[in-house]
């Protein structure tokens, strides 16, 4: 019955859409400071590590914050729950327009962090109300796409601005319509379909803390996204100054990883869902991914440069969705306990991402280029053996795993 509600409701692409737009605005405010670089350094007088940590501080946000919004989340509701952490954005955004200070800056981009982190937690269960468990792999990828798009959006236009404030005000309007049309458009659940149970947050936090696979997932993660942040932060820099490439042409190059991955994140999942496995789909292209991204640096510059990286960012984009899918498909999880889970990989995943980079890898690498992508290789490489821990949870398993998810409803 379910399942009919969800094919019933055609709304549930404007549902889809609102989230890709604001997951879009999210990371387009927030990367928007490696686009002005060149503007934003010598305004606030920044050291290479304290520019670093401007970039970085809103995944901190997101680690810390991942889990209590997933629980509360499954307390009181995922559109009540996100849309505190959507209005904590729209005033930092505007908050931080005209600030000369590092620090009062640092503290209002924190805070800017709240959003993605509220959102992250809860989108495969605010998803996983509105799509069916065969439209959810294309539904994540669709979500997962809007980071890459907010990324090069963001890389790709913020030079265009004249000064900071006016490169600030915009992004703080585009995220302050964004959330007005999240407040006008956004549902929790197609009408006719009963709320879920109400359920303490010890004991969500209790179920998902035991679940294996919860755990495999955000440690996959972890190691996924620092890795991917490392290697797509430090890949533009390093062309220009080991291999002599033109800073434009580096940048298009680094971008490739990108827009592959946007395309992967689309396509992959939908194969996935179309074949009705997920196994395949992980695993393997962690691994193609992760010996990609080592040639792509190692071999002399080229076209296999590019012909690398392309693989490597459709690898990467196919496999993110699906565990991303995790805490709907998971039977011991399912749509009850959703939010705690999305929260519990989240917090993992930005946790990787902030602390990896900056106090693993380039610590090991020093000053050696090419360990740095050496390392990275070993990330992506972890991510994959990671990942051949989780059980098959496509639509054609052993046992059917999306419908022991929806009893729990």
């Amino acid at each position: 019955m379910k399942e009919l509600n969800q094919e019933a409701s055609s709304y549930r692409w404007v549902i889809l859409l609102i989230i890709l737009l604001t997951h879009i605005t999210l990371n387009y405010i927030y990367f928007q400071i490696g686009g002005l670089a060149s503007l934003f350094i010598p305004a606030l007088h920044l050291q290479p590590n304290q520019f670093a940590m401007a970039l970085s501080i809103p995944m901190l946000a997101c680690a810390i914050f991942g889990i209590p919004a997933g629980a509360l989340s499954d307390r009181f509701g995922t559109k009540s729950v996100i849309t505190i952490g959507l209005v904590i954005t729209v005033i930092s955004s505007f908050g931080r327009i005209g600030v000369n200070s590092f620090g009062l800056f640092l503290a209002w981009t924190f805070t800017l962090g709240f959003g993605l982190a509220f959102l992250n937690a809860n989108v495969a269960k605010i998803l996983g109300a509105w799509f069916p468990p065969r439209q959810m792999g294309m539904a994540m990828g669709v979500y997962a796409a809007g980071a890459g798009v907010g990324i090069a959006v963001a890389l790709a236009t913020s030079a265009l601005f004249q000064s900071i404030q006016t490169a600030f005000l915009t992004s703080a309007i585009s995220v302050l319509c964004v959330f007005v049309l999240w407040l006008l458009l956004i549902k929790s659940k197609p009408a006719g379909v009963s709320a879920l149970p109400v359920q303490p947050i010890t004991e969500s936090l209790g179920i998902v803390v035991r679940s294996k696979n919860v755990w495999v997932g955000a440690i996959a993660m972890l190691f996924y996204m620092g890795a991917y942040v490392t290697f797509s932060g430090y890949l533009s820099n390093a062309l220009t100054l080991a291999k002599g490439i033109n800073p434009v042409l580096a940048g298009l190059i680094a971008s490739a990883l990108t827009f592959a991955f946007i395309l992967g994140s689309v396509f992959g999942p939908m194969l996935s869902s179309k074949i009705g496995l997920t196994k395949p789909f992980l695993a393997p292209t962690a691994f193609i991914g992760a010996i990609c991204t080592y040639l792509a640096w190692t071999l002399p510059f080229g076209s296999f440069t590019w012909i690398f990286l392309i693989i490597a960012g459709i690898m990467f984009g196919t496999s993110i969705p699906l565990i991303m899918t995790l805490p709907m498909s998971l039977p011991e999880i399912g749509p009850v306990y959703a939010g705690t889970a999305g929260g519990f990989i989240s917090t993992l995943q930005m946790a990787g991402a902030f602390f990896v980079p900056s106090y693993v890898i380039l610590p090991l690498a020093g000053t050696n280029v090419d360990q740095v992508f050496l390392y990275t290789g070993i990330g992506f490489l972890i991510f994959g053996i990671v990942l051949l821990l989780l059980p098959e949870l496509g639509l054609k398993a052993p046992m059917d795993n999306s419908k022991l998810s929806m009893k729990k409803m």
